[in-house]
């Protein structure tokens, strides 16, 4: 197992990506969590993500010897803090259909809000009351979501998202395979 474990790595390390910051967000890095935070116009944006179980083939398997990219896609949390405290909160989540399926469907957004929350500060909890983002009207779902672009939440922002977060994880399943191989070791 340690002599594959060795060259997996080696493999791997040959096509990490580097973790690239997203333009004007700063970067905070816990285990599998990931944190970005900007602050604007007396707002606080912040981006919480996690990197787990986040992994799936960019493209179908062509069925050629070549792996296809494997790409990371998170769900993620953005939380918008006005000075005075107030918190609106959006999860979201990637669309996974595709290009043309999208075009048919006449949208083409890269995420979606899943879910819509307020509270005061950091105290969120499940008391407070958050509201699908598939029930919500049509117009409010696309005045929020211009409320995220303004506040540089779009669709470039999500492919920089899912690019950070692909590095990221890559960086630590070689990080794991790196453990396992001293673990074996011992």
């Amino acid at each position: 197992m340690a002599q594959f474990l060795s060259e997996e790595i080696q493999t791997e390390k040959k096509s990490l990506k580097p973790l690239d910051t997203i333009d004007g967000f700063k970067m905070e890095k816990d285990g599998a969590d990931l944190k970005l935070v900007k602050e604007a116009n007396g707002e606080k944006i912040i981006v919480h993500l996690n990197v787990n179980h986040t992994v799936d083939s960019a493209e179908p398997d062509d069925g050629t010897q070549e792996a296809p990219e494997m790409k990371s896609k998170p769900n993620f949390e953005v939380e918008v803090v006005k000075s005075n405290g107030e918190t609106l909160s959006f999860s979201c989540s990637f669309i996974f259909e595709q290009p043309e399926q999208q075009a048919e469907e006449g949208f083409e957004d890269v995420f979606a809000i899943d879910e819509v929350t307020m509270f005061e500060g950091e105290n969120w909890s499940e008391k407070s009351y958050a509201v699908a983002g598939d029930i919500l009207d049509g117009y409010l779902y696309d005045l929020f979501m211009n409320y995220l672009d303004e506040r540089g939440v779009n669709a470039s922002f999500a492919e920089k998202l899912s690019d950070l977060s692909s590095s990221y994880e890559h960086s630590l399943y070689i990080n794991l395979l790196e453990s396992l191989q001293q673990f074996c070791k011992k």
